[in-house]
């Protein structure tokens, strides 16, 4: 899929740095599968592009490198929430397994702001957020 990245990708770190480096911003976690995002069924409706969670990061690398060894069920981090999440219910690994997650990264100078605009921007269409931020 054009943009997104997919965390099975052998040079998931490589890409991201070549592109990013120490850059930040926001970044979605995607489910995808046939090359078609995962509708997801939400309390108001369905979110069509699959989005599981949004999240922000000062750095892109480090951030992302700790998601990935977070929700990977190859690695054994648990230094991001979202990952913990993902490990500690089995229904939802079962129902979206790692390979088809990939994440979707925005670079921006404000990551708080245009995450907290895309959390509220989400809710006020599905009614929640997405199905791995805070409950």
């Amino acid at each position: 899929m054009q943009k997104l990245l997919h965390f099975e990708d052998d040079k998931f770190w490589e890409l991201i740095n070549q592109k990013y480096s120490t850059k930040g911003g926001v970044y979605k976690i995607i489910a995808v599968r046939d090359k078609k995002r995962i509708p997801i069924n939400r309390f108001l409706g369905t979110d069509n592009n699959g989005i599981l969670y949004i999240g922000k990061a000062t750095s892109f690398l480090n951030r992302v490198i700790n998601l990935k060894k977070s929700i990977s069920p190859k690695l054994n981090g648990s230094a991001h929430i979202c990952g913990r999440r993902y490990k500690s219910i089995p229904n939802i690994e079962k129902q979206f397994p790692y390979d088809i997650l990939y994440v979707d990264l925005i670079q921006t100078d404000e990551p708080e702001v245009l995450e907290r605009k895309l959390l509220n921007d989400y809710v006020s269409i599905f009614g929640e957020v997405p199905p791995l931020n805070a409950i």
